[in-house]
């Protein structure tokens, strides 16, 4: 599967590399250089890509190979970029699946009625602290 992945911080850049290792074609767009320090060297040195761009710029979306990807993830930390960047991957580019990091769960639903696959840190980690509480 090709993947393009818009943001390496630490979560753009645990999902690339277990992606990455699982033998998908990895593409990871990141807006400042020194956020591919996360990637691991092997990752940088074989056939993963990186490029830095800015996902909300379709020139830049293009340049990563928007266009081929069967997986468009944005997990920028500012959920307005990854809001529009998602909604350019699926209503533009015509990806098959798109997955939106946001902050703010109370939007979550709003995502999904416009197709994209919206996943909120918030609320993923409120279920497990309330999972891990032994009462």
């Amino acid at each position: 599967m090709k993947v393009l992945i818009m943001g390496c911080g630490r979560i753009g850049a645990e999902v690339a590399v277990q992606l990455w290792n699982e033998g998908h074609r990895v593409t990871v767009l990141e807006t400042d250089m020194d956020g591919f320090v996360r990637l691991p060297e092997r990752m940088l040195e074989g056939d993963g890509t990186t490029l830095v761009g800015d996902g909300m710029v379709e020139e830049d979306l293009i340049l990563a190979g928007i266009r081929e990807v069967d997986l468009f993830i944005a997990v920028d930390v500012r959920d307005s970029r990854n809001a529009l960047a998602a909604q350019k991957a699926k209503h533009i580019f015509h990806v098959p699946q798109v997955i939106c990091r946001i902050g703010d769960s109370a939007r979550q639903e709003t995502y999904s009625e416009l197709g994209v696959t919206a996943v909120s840190p918030t609320q993923v980690t409120t279920r497990l602290i309330l999972n891990a509480i032994e009462l």
